[in-house]
C-alpha cells in the first residue's frame, strides 16, 4: 500500500508540473514591445552644439521606453563618442536616454555628459526599468522608489564542490574570509545613497497612483507567498535596488544578496530590487557630479518589478525563474511609467518654488567613502584580512 506521505507528494509534484505548465503558457502569450528595425529614424538631428537644458531625464533601456506614451520626443542630439539615443520634447523640457545595462551604460551616459550643448545640471535624472523584486518587500507587477544602490558582486565565490561544507551561500565579502560577519573593505562604488528629501517627496506623489492589477495566473500565484508584501495588489514599495551583472534567482542567494546589503549599509537599506543596471548608471553619474556636471541631489530610481526574486514553496528557483519568468513585466512597466509621469507632473508644476532651486538632502547622500563631502552614515572601519591583497 502507499503510504499516505507518499501520496502527498506524488499530488504536490503534479501540481507544481500543472503550474510551471499554465505559468509558461502565459508568459508565451506575452507581447513585449521592440523597437523598429527601420533604418529611418522617428527624430530630427540637431545641429551639433545645439544647446539643451531638460528639467527632466530619463534613463532606461530601449525596450522599456515602448510602455511610455506620455511625450513626444522629437528631437535627437548626438556626439563623440555616444551611439546611444538622447532625444528630447520639441521644448527641451524632457528628454530620454535609450541606454545599455551595467558597465556599458555608464560609458554611454558618460559620453552624453560630454556632448557639446547638453547641460544637465538641473536635470531631475530618473532611473528606470524592470526588474525582480524581493516577495518580503514588493509584489509582482508593483514599483520600488530606492534610497540606495548596491553593488552586489565585489566578493569572493567558490562553486560546486569547491564549496566550503559551512558555507551557506556562494559568495562572501571581498577580504573578509576571517570574519565574514565583519565590515568588508570596499573600493567606493559598492553603495550610493541618494537624496532622501527627493525620495520622501517623489513616494508621497507617486503612492496616489492607481496601479494596473496583474493577469489572474500571476494573482494566484502571489496568493502562495507566506509574505504579505508579495500577495498584496501591485503597490509602490520603499526599498532599495541591487545590481549585479549575473541575474541571480532563489532563496539561498536572495537570502545572501540581503545579508550583504544589511553589512554593507549597517542595516540601513532594504534590498528588494534584482537588476543588472542600476549601479553602473548611478556610477557614471556620481562622477558626472564629482566633475559638477550633474547635481547628484536630483537623481532617483523608480523601478518596476517584472517577478519575484524566490520561488513560493510549491516550486524550485529553477521552475520558478524559467517557467514562470519574468510574468509581470507588462503591468510593472506601465505602472512605474504611470508614477514616474505623477512625479514629472510635480516637478514641472512646482518648478519655480520647489525645484528649480533643488531640494536639500535631510541626511547624507554620497558613496561610501564621503567623496561629496560629508560623512558617511552608513560605513563603519573595515580590515582587510591579513595576507589579503589589500591587507599585506
Amino acid at each position: 500500500m502507499v503510504s499516505l506521505a507518499t501520496s502527498l507528494l506524488s499530488l504536490l509534484g503534479l501540481a507544481s508540473t500543472a503550474l510551471c505548465s499554465v505559468l509558461a503558457r502565459d508568459v508565451t502569450t506575452t507581447t513585449v514591445i521592440v523597437p523598429s528595425t527601420s533604418s529611418s529614424s522617428p527624430y530630427t538631428a540637431a545641429t551639433p552644439g545645439t544647446p539643451v537644458s531638460p528639467k527632466i531625464l530619463f534613463i532606461a533601456n530601449t525596450f522599456e521606453f515602448g510602455y511610455l506614451d506620455a511625450y513626444n520626443f522629437t528631437t535627437q542630439y548626438t556626439g563623440n563618442l555616444f551611439d546611444k539615443v538622447f532625444a528630447c520634447t520639441e521644448d527641451g523640457v524632457i528628454c530620454k536616454l535609450e541606454c545599455g545595462e551595467e558597465l556599458v551604460s555608464a560609458s554611454q551616459i558618460t559620453a552624453l555628459m560630454l556632448i557639446p550643448g547638453v547641460d544637465l545640471r538641473k536635470s531631475y535624472v530618473i532611473i528606470t526599468g524592470t526588474g525582480g523584486v524581493n516577495p518580503k518587500y514588493g509584489t509582482a507587477g508593483g514599483v520600488a522608489i530606492s534610497t540606495f544602490g548596491v553593488q552586489w558582486e565585489w566578493g569572493s565565490m567558490f562553486l560546486g564542490d569547491d564549496l566550503p561544507a559551512n558555507f551557506s551561500g556562494q559568495y562572501f565579502s571581498a577580504y573578509a574570509q576571517l570574519s565574514p560577519d565583519k565590515y568588508p573593505v570596499t573600493v567606493g562604488s559598492e553603495v550610493y545613497k541618494l537624496n532622501e528629501a527627493l525620495v520622501d517627496r517623489f513616494y508621497a506623489v507617486g503612492s496616489n497612483v492607481t496601479y494596473e492589477e496583474v493577469s489572474e495566473t500571476v494573482q494566484n500565484l502571489r496568493a502562495t507567498y507566506e509574505f504579505e508584501a508579495a500577495r498584496r495588489e501591485p503597490f509602490l514599495a520603499r526599498c532599495d535596488t541591487v545590481s549585479s551583472q549575473v541575474y541571480w534567482s532563489g532563496n539561498v542567494a536572495g537570502e545572501n544578496v540581503e545579508y550583504y546589503t544589511d553589512l554593507i549599509t549597517n542595516g540601513q537599506a532594504r534590498y528588494c530590487n534584482t537588476n543588472e543596471d542600476d549601479q553602473g548608471r548611478l556610477l557614471a553619474l556620481f562622477l558626472g557630479a564629482v566633475h559638477h556636471l550633474i547635481d547628484f541631489g536630483r537623481v532617483s530610481v523608480i523601478k518596476a518589478f517584472s517577478d519575484y526574486d524566490r520561488p513560493p514553496p510549491q516550486l524550485t528557483a529553477y521552475q520558478s525563474r524559467f517557467f514562470v519568468g519574468e510574468a509581470a513585466t507588462e503591468p510593472g512597466l506601465r505602472n512605474a511609467w504611470k508614477t514616474i509621469e505623477a512625479v514629472v507632473d510635480d516637478v514641472l508644476g512646482n518648478w519655480d518654488t520647489i525645484y528649480e532651486a533643488g531640494i536639500k538632502p535631510n541626511t547624507y547622500m554620497g558613496d561610501i567613502k564621503g567623496t561629496l563631502g560629508g560623512v558617511c552614515d552608513f560605513n563603519s572601519t573595515a580590515s582587510a584580512a591579513k595576507g589579503s591583497v589589500q591587507g599585506s
